[in-house]
Formats: C-alpha cells, sequence, structure tokens
C-alpha cells in the first residue's frame, strides 16, 4: 500500500493506534445500530428507518471517523486486529439476521436474505455518505433520512421470501 498515512509510512504506535480506532468506532456503529433496532422491535419498519437515520447522522457527526474507516478499512482486515475486526461482523450480521428472523417469526416482515436487506438499506445510505464525504453533496445528509428510508422500507418489502 502506498500514500500519505499508508503502513509503509507511519511508526508502529501510529499504525496500532489507527488500527483500534477503526475497530473501535466501527464496534460504535455496530453497537449503536443494534440499539437502534432494539428500541423499535416492534416495528420493523421503524427499525429499517432508524438504521437509515443512523448512519446518515454517524457519518456527518465525525466525518473524519467516516473517511478514516473507509481509507483504512480493509487495511485493518489485514492486519493484526483483523480477528477482533472479522469477530465482531460475525457477531453483528449474526445479531442482524437474528433481527430479521424474529420480525419474521412475529409476522411484521417476510422471511428475507440477510444479504439482500442489507444491500437495500445500506447501499443507499452508504452512496449519499460517499457523495457528502467527497463534497459532492451540499445538503447535509440528514436531509434524505426521510426519502431513503422510505425507499428502504419498500425495497424490504418488494424483496422475495428467503428460500
Amino acid at each position: 500500500m502506498s500514500g500519505a498515512g499508508s503502513r509503509e509510512e507511519m511508526d508502529p504506535a501510529e499504525q496500532a493506534e489507527l488500527e483500534e480506532q477503526v475497530v473501535s468506532a466501527l464496534e460504535d456503529y455496530q453497537r449503536r445500530s443494534m440499539d437502534a433496532l432494539i428500541v423499535n422491535e416492534d416495528d420493523p419498519e421503524a427499525g429499517i428507518r432508524a438504521l437509515v437515520e443512523l448512519h446518515l447522522a454517524w457519518t456527518e457527526e465525525d466525518p473524519d471517523r467516516a473517511r478514516m474507516i473507509s481509507r483504512h478499512r480493509n487495511e485493518v482486515a489485514a492486519g493484526p486486529l483483523g480477528e477482533r475486526l472479522a469477530t465482531s461482523n460475525r457477531e453483528w450480521f449474526g445479531r442482524m439476521k437474528d433481527w430479521i428472523d424474529s420480525q419474521a417469526a412475529a409476522g411484521r416482515i417476510a422471511p428475507v436474505s440477510f444479504n439482500l436487506l442489507h444491500a437495500v438499506v445500506f447501499a443507499p445510505t452508504q452512496e449519499i455518505a460517499k457523495l457528502w464525504l467527497a463534497g459532492r453533496l451540499k445538503r447535509s445528509p440528514a436531509e434524505y433520512t426521510g426519502p431513503l428510508g422510505d425507499a428502504a422500507v419498500a425495497a424490504v418489502k418488494a424483496l422475495p421470501e428467503r428460500s
């Protein structure tokens, strides 16, 4: 990897601190997203909207952290904290799948694929966040919360049932 701030150009202590910041920030995001679902456990539409709102607000509240994660996540995954990151991701994905299954068991949503739900809920919010971080959007990411939340709910409803 090359470029300013790459692993080769940082001293080991700085690199370790950066990697800890990336993993900690992602773990914080994962905790907050699960909290959003727990608060809305009886209303999956509100939960989906809360995930959209969280992602956009989380990006806007600390754009430097969001850029840091975007820039260094793969590097961290390949480094000494890679297993911690992988474990955190496995646990988060498992909890998200459990949430889908519990919503489906209660008859609140169809049993849909986690991968498809993740794509229709998070990909649009990630794109808006990326555009805003790059300076290509002048409006606050929060201004897109309502329309993207509505679109995410509609998209989840349109997903085929998991086979």
